[in-house]
């Protein structure tokens, strides 16, 4: 794939992070809701629309290749390090 970039469309990536196991669903969610909570001077970078739909696109897509961990593992190793 290069450096081209692939785009995924807004109903897309819903419906991939629709088909997540309860579990991993969960983690996402839980996720996205500790990003939102953090003050703005903390050092993450804003993402538009857009550029966030970019990035969970391009982790999707490494996902799906097994160029990641599985979600399970990562899910797993977050819990034991986060005790969540």
């Amino acid at each position: 794939m290069g450096k081209e970039l692939i785009y995924m469309g807004i109903a897309e990536l819903t419906a991939k992070i629709e088909s997540l196991s309860a579990e991993d669903y969960n983690m996402v969610i839980m996720l996205v809701n500790k990003l939102s909570e953090k003050p703005e001077n903390n050092g993450l970078k804003r993402l538009s629309e857009n550029e966030l739909v970019e990035e969970l696109s391009a982790s999707i897509r490494k996902s799906d290749t097994g160029a990641t961990k599985s979600a399970r593992a990562v899910s797993k190793s977050m819990r034991e390090k986060y005790a969540v």
